[in-house]
């Protein structure tokens, strides 16, 4: 491969700034990178040590308060036995309802068509309170 004898001249250079511009920032961040930052920081770590600290224990980072924004309180939960979510809901529509009970309501007859016959359903009322 033959190399590019029109990049080293100064036409190109002239023709193509932002080019020229571009490849300055990054030899200037190559530079900053690898060479400055290195010798910059080369003699700070001596005055960042500290004395060695003992190991925290599980019980002493229990006994330390949470940061602020986890200071809730955690809620209790009812860890008796297994959740009966079905229980749960029926409380809570009869209590939305008054007390009473969905199952006491006669169901009206499905639509005679194929297997939903056999099913009973409830007409939904679109002017009571479920």
């Amino acid at each position: 491969m033959r190399f590019p004898t029109h990049l080293p001249q100064s036409s190109t250079f002239r023709s193509e700034p932002i080019m020229v511009a571009m490849a300055a920032v990054a030899v200037g961040m190559f530079i900053g990178t690898w060479v400055i930052g290195p010798a910059i920081t080369q003699g700070s770590t001596d005055q960042r040590i500290t004395a060695p600290r003992e190991r925290t224990t599980f019980e002493a980072m229990v006994a330390r308060p949470d940061p602020m924004p986890y200071r809730a309180a955690t809620p209790a939960f009812d860890m008796s036995g297994p959740p009966n979510y079905a229980a749960v809901a029926k409380e809570k529509a009869q209590a939305v309802a008054g007390g009473q009970s969905f199952d006491d309501e006669p169901l009206s007859e499905a639509p005679s068509a194929g297997r939903a016959s056999s099913r009973h359903y409830r007409a939904f009322d679109r002017h009571r309170v479920y």
